[in-house]
């Protein structure tokens, strides 16, 4: 079970993740993906679908690869479900829980690309290469850990997110590829994610893969309203 938890967990995770701004209205998004991730030499594959409910600020994600599991993120609670072996979790946080996956597209319906609810705030722009960057500076609380934020947008849509650390060293770097516009809003298909270390080695890469994408649907998505059979033990952990 231990190996089962650790592929949850590292679901929580979260790469840098910021979008557009004038986004339109997002009531419901579900998207087939592929994640990849590499660390310490080794490859985890992932597949599923992911199911997001705006208005209830709600996750869903059904994972058929490389086991058949169900998340369910919502305000401070994640829970997990292994329907084959008919086992349940539940994690309970002080604060909001990560929503896995979804967040850089969350982050489409939040004003100054999500940052300013960070604690970071706009310090100067420029051009170029026809590509438009911004720089963002960090709350004073956490300046100890934390560097500048650099956007790069080309026409209108996010590209690349930077965050460097105190010494001004390059500590993570997300991409933005393959964007799909649904109204004034432009959907990334494929983002990239890489972690250095103070050395500026890479620690860890992260490629994420969507397709499919169906915003909201008229059809009600019935897997927005699951819920862990009533018959199933849910074991409950506190962060």
């Amino acid at each position: 079970m231990l190996k089962k938890r650790q592929l949850f967990l590292l679901f929580t995770l979260l790469t840098l993740s910021v979008t557009l701004l004038h986004a339109a209205p997002l009531k419901t998004l579900s998207l087939d993906f592929t994640r990849e991730l590499t660390e310490n030499g080794k490859i985890d594959k992932t597949e599923g679908i992911l199911h997001y409910d705006a208005k209830n600020a709600k996750v869903v994600i059904e994972v058929t690869k490389p086991l058949k599991q169900i998340m369910v993120a919502k305000e401070n609670i994640l829970q997990i479900y292994y329907p084959i072996e008919k086992q349940a979790f539940r994690f309970i946080s002080k604060g909001p829980v990560p929503l896995p996956l979804v967040e850089s597209i969350i982050q489409t319906t939040q004003a100054e690309f999500g940052l300013t609810a960070l604690g970071y705030t706009l310090d100067k722009h420029e051009i170029v290469d026809k590509v438009l960057y911004t720089y963002w500076n960090p709350h004073e609380k956490v300046k100890e850990h934390l560097g500048i934020a650099i956007l790069g947008m080309r026409d209108d849509k996010l590209i690349s997110a930077e965050v460097k650390n105190p010494k001004g060293q390059l500590i993570a770097r997300t991409l933005y590829q393959n964007h799909h516009k649904t109204g004034t809003n432009f959907i990334p298909m494929k983002v990239t994610a890489t972690v250095y270390d103070e050395k500026s080695n890479m620690i860890r890469f992260e490629k994420i893969t969507y397709r499919k994408p169906q915003v909201n649907s008229k059809t009600q998505n019935p897997m927005l309203n699951f819920t862990i059979p009533m018959s199933v033990e849910v074991k409950e952990i506190k962060w």
